[in-house]
């Protein structure tokens, strides 16, 4: 009976799995963190971008020299007139002319001097759902191929498909990049699916070269000749940005998204995804197959099935996309796998309950067994109840002997028992495989020596010349002898070897060559001589060099914060705060930025180390300073909270990324400082560690529209 209605229910659990994941699949449920596993595979994909492509953008740098947006189009005209002169294979620009203008005349000379220029048409779109094209200026049409630059959002208002067309009024309309591409390779094969996934990259995966700079004519002719030219803007206040995923740098403006979409076509690198009908039965295998697992095999097999075939599906999905170019979202598969795991685990629950009271009732009906009374509390589960009645009847067929040598036997550390002569009465498995043989009935100082040759002994640890590393622990019995337990030590004394390595290391091998190398580079540049390293490469590895150094100093300064002990003293944390203002003010001078004391002239003392609280207060006045923009103000002060003393660092930085923000204090935390190298959070893991030791805490707030704040709250000195 019990069988029977296990299958109905293993039926059931099938059936519903298999309609949520095929809702899921075709109602796209889990799209949002499909787009995530997407994001973080598509840059696989990509290909290098084309050496073809080059990109004349209108940046923050030609804004400032050239004007306000919109220029007057003799400037684009003057632009076109010096590409032609360098004969690129086409100019795709980028920028809408639909209104006529006293200019268009010179623009479109320009336009027929350059030849193969390329300009977009604008879609409008009503709500209504009628579309019309907007072509450009009249005069502009006639000289150049109109095509159209739309960029395809998808539901999450991200960029990552793309179409080689686009239908209006029942009319197709090339995409202008699709015209670019024809015109570069003729016999261009484009893709048979629309839309399709686009791999991008990011934006300094192309050359770029800055309007004004064209202008002016300080780009060489030659790096244009023979290159497809897209014209178009990159400045952050132009209202052209879209979000793309973060493997190519989160934002991208339309002409980087319209030159990743022309290198894919080029390289034919394009993605498509499973149609429906083939998602919806690739999502349901996997379910099936756990299904039937879940009959054939135990449940510690089960299990590990149920965490291999999720990982499994992820890396599958993951790796078509760079090796075949195709997507198959694992979204609904894996939701059904959590579903068909959760509903059979609590049918198995439910047998194993059954199971379990039958077997108590009978044993308990056995004439040899006496009757349980357990109470069930009100808090107490029906199946820890039923497991508990179960044990105690279980118990009452054990001797007191046999329950003891079963204790010592399954213990995993060696373990003996000896009698007041030192001999062994008993010893477990862990104990025969240390001695190499049947350790009871030896004497305990054989045993000792047919642990290794040679071992040392030191008060109560075990050296042998391999590494093994043992501990000694031994609890007297009342009627005599003791019981002996070794404990394997070796992975810890191993871990603490290579802490202390590591520790040397960066203290002398790793920092040492880092000073070497500044030093010689001062020597560089102080020689009277001239030198053949041009002076921006001394420059960039001075700045590696330093980088390497702090970050060293940084890791060795946080492993003596975590480890050393502390001698505290009475300190006055306003003093220390002046002393960290004063060191970091070189900085501050630097980059224009102000410190403000909100200390005054009094004095809050705390109990501490006085080179630890004076780095840490450093840190997070450094951080502040580098990460304020140029002229800002950051406000530094300490005042008294209740029996707390807090030091508090505020400055208008810009906000942690989010997976940064969760845990700002974290070794290791995703992060780039100032200078868009990536950041370790080795400055921040040690003021953490500092006042964890002083028995404070560091906390981190962002206030929008004002910036961040680092405080570090530490206990006030008692009076004396």
């Amino acid at each position: 009976m019990l069988y029977r209605r296990l299958a109905l229910e293993w039926l059931l659990v099938l059936l519903a799995a298999s309609l949520l994941v095929g809702f899921a699949a075709v109602g796209a449920w889990t799209q949002a963190a499909d787009n995530r596993l997407y994001d973080l595979a598509q840059r696989w994909a990509a290909r290098p971008a084309d050496e073809r492509i080059l990109i004349v953008e209108i940046d923050d740098a030609s804004l400032s020299e050239i004007g306000r947006w919109p220029w007057p189009r003799a400037r684009h005209a003057a632009l076109l007139r010096r590409l032609a002169e360098a004969r690129p294979l086409a100019i795709g620009y980028d920028v809408l002319f639909l209104e006529p203008s006293p200019d268009d005349t010179a623009l479109a000379m320009a336009m027929r001097q350059a030849g193969n220029v390329y300009l977009p048409a604008l879609v409008q779109r009503e709500i209504a759902g009628a579309e019309t094209v907007s072509l450009p200026a009249p005069g502009l049409a006639a000289v150049a191929q109109v095509g159209v630059a739309e960029v395809i959002l998808d539901a999450h208002d991200g960029v990552r498909q793309a179409d080689t067309q686009i239908m209006v009024g029942g009319r197709e309309i090339p995409q202008m990049v699709t015209m670019l591409a024809r015109r570069a390779q003729p016999g261009l094969v484009l893709p048979k699916q629309q839309p399709f996934l686009l791999p991008l990259l990011p934006a300094d995966a192309f050359r770029r070269v800055p309007f004004a700079q064209v202008l002016k004519g300080e780009v060489p002719p030659a790096i244009f000749r023979d290159k497809i030219v897209l014209v178009g803007s990159t400045a952050g206040g132009m209202g052209d940005i879209y979000t793309v995923p973060s493997s190519a740098g989160g934002l991208l403006s339309g002409v980087q998204i319209q030159a990743n979409l022309l290198n894919a076509l080029l390289g034919g690198r394009t993605i498509v995804q499973v149609p429906q009908l083939l998602l919806v039965a690739l999502s349901l295998l996997p379910v099936w197959l756990m299904m039937v697992a879940f009959l054939r095999f135990r449940p510690a097999v089960n299990l590990r099935l149920s965490l291999i075939v999720p990982v499994a599906l992820i890396a599958v999905s993951m790796a078509l996309i760079p090796l075949a170019g195709i997507w198959v979202p694992p979204g609904a598969a894996l939701l059904g796998i959590l579903l068909v795991h959760i509903l059979w685990g609590w049918r198995r629950l439910a047998a194993t309950s059954q199971f379990i009271g039958r077997q108590a009732a009978m044993l308990e009906a056995d004439p040899g067994i006496a009757p349980q009374t357990l109470q069930r509390g009100p808090m107490t589960d029906r199946i820890a109840h039923e497991a508990r009645q179960l044990q105690g009847i279980i118990a009452q067929l054990r001797t007191l002997r046999l329950f003891t040598a079963d204790v010592i036997e399954r213990l995993p550390d060696a373990t003996l028992v000896t009698d007041e002569s030192e001999t062994i009465m008993l010893a477990n498995q862990a104990a025969d495989q240390l001695f190499g043989g049947d350790a009871q009935g030896h004497p305990l100082d054989v045993f000792l020596a047919r642990i290794c040759t040679g071992a040392t002994l030191d008060g109560n640890r075990i050296s042998c010349p391999g590494g093994l590393t043992l501990i000694m622990t031994d609890a007297p019995l009342s009627g005599g002898g003791r019981i002996v337990r070794f404990a394997d030590m070796t992975d810890l004394q191993r871990a603490t070897d290579e802490r202390e390595e590591v520790l040397q290391f960066l203290t002398h091998d790793l920092r040492s060559p880092h000073a070497s190398i500044l030093t010689l580079l001062e020597t560089q540049r102080t020689a009277s001589g001239g030198s053949i390293v041009p002076s921006s490469v001394i420059d960039r590895i001075r700045s590696h060099a330093r980088h390497g150094l702090r970050l060293a100093d940084d890791f060795v300064q946080l492993a003596r914060a975590r480890r050393r002990p502390i001698a505290p003293e009475a300190v006055d944390l306003c003093d220390i705060a002046r002393e960290a203002a004063d060191m970091v003010w070189p900085r501050a001078v630097e980059r224009s930025v102000r410190i403000e004391d909100g200390c005054g002239d009094g004095e809050i003392w705390v109990m501490g180390d006085h080179a630890m609280l004076l780095r840490a207060s450093v840190n997070l006045l450094d951080n502040a300073v580098k990460f304020a923009p140029e002229g800002a103000l950051v406000d530094m002060t300490v005042r008294i909270e209740g029996e707390r003393a807090r030091l508090s660092v505020s400055g208008p930085g810009p906000e942690m990324p989010p997976g940064r923000a969760e845990r700002p204090f974290a070794l290791y935390a995703e992060g780039r400082d100032v200078g868009g190298r990536a950041s370790i959070g080795l400055g921040l893991a040690f003021v953490q560690a500092t006042a964890m030791r002083h028995g404070g805490e560091a906390a981190y707030r962002y206030e929008p529209g004002y910036g961040a704040t680092f405080s570090m709250t530490l206990p006030l000195a008692e009076e004396d």
